[in-house]
């Protein structure tokens, strides 16, 4: 097999991951928005009530509302400002990885898979918790500066920008390079990008079981 043709792999493979991602989303963001769920309320009470999840998309319900365009307590105002986030814009990272792994021969590829998937949803946290932050901070302007501990806009603005831009493009890439890096086959097809590697004692010269001398680990 070729780079071509690996990358051929991963793009039809993409097809079924998207479609499985898009079905449950809501399951898969399930873990991360039951965590944001404990952490901002009990963190910023004085901006955000509560947090749910409805289908795949997460609701912070703030403790604060409006009337007459000024922000105030939620019971005096009448009603809370609530922000609807769809979880889909940071956990697509999870089909991508997918496609990525399962066009890569590995051993145990299922247990490698699920440590790659519990660190995309320990990843998802950080995301929604800074696009919940960016959206309190635009909406409610000074009324979030003047709530104690809220974080400086900068830091919020910086944390959005890194958790939606980098986070979710990069982060599979990087956990299938670290998982990959020992792989034969993607050592014979980016040996630019993966050098082989010291096999623990195991003659480096011997070829793997199963392929014949010469011959790329892809090849039957």
């Amino acid at each position: 097999m070729t780079p071509l043709g690996f990358f051929g792999r991963v793009l039809l493979l993409m097809v079924p991951a998207f479609v499985v991602w898009y079905l449950l989303g809501s399951l898969l963001a399930a873990p991360a928005v039951w965590f944001v769920s404990e952490l901002l309320p009990a963190w910023l009470p004085g901006l955000v009530d509560s947090v749910y999840l409805k289908g795949a998309s997460m609701t912070v319900v703030s403790s604060l509302g409006e009337l007459d365009g000024t922000f105030m307590p939620a019971d005096q105002a009448g009603g809370a400002l609530g922000f609807r986030i769809d979880s889909r814009v940071l956990s697509y990272s999870m089909p991508f990885f997918a496609a990525l792994h399962f066009a890569t021969p590995l051993p145990g590829r299922w247990e490698r898979f699920a440590r790659g998937l519990f660190v995309l949803w320990v990843l998802l946290v950080p995301g929604l918790v800074s696009t919940a932050l960016k959206d309190l901070m635009v909406t409610l302007g000074q009324a979030y500066l003047d709530v104690p501990g809220a974080p400086p806009p900068d830091a919020v603005a910086l944390a959005y920008q890194f958790n939606t831009l980098m986070v979710p493009p990069l982060a599979p890439i990087l956990l299938w390079g670290w998982e990959a890096r020992r792989s034969p086959a993607i050592q014979a097809l980016f040996p630019a990008l993966f050098p082989a590697l010291p096999d623990d004692g195991e003659d480096d010269d011997e070829p793997p079981s199963g392929t014949a001398p010469g011959r790329s680990p892809l090849e039957r």
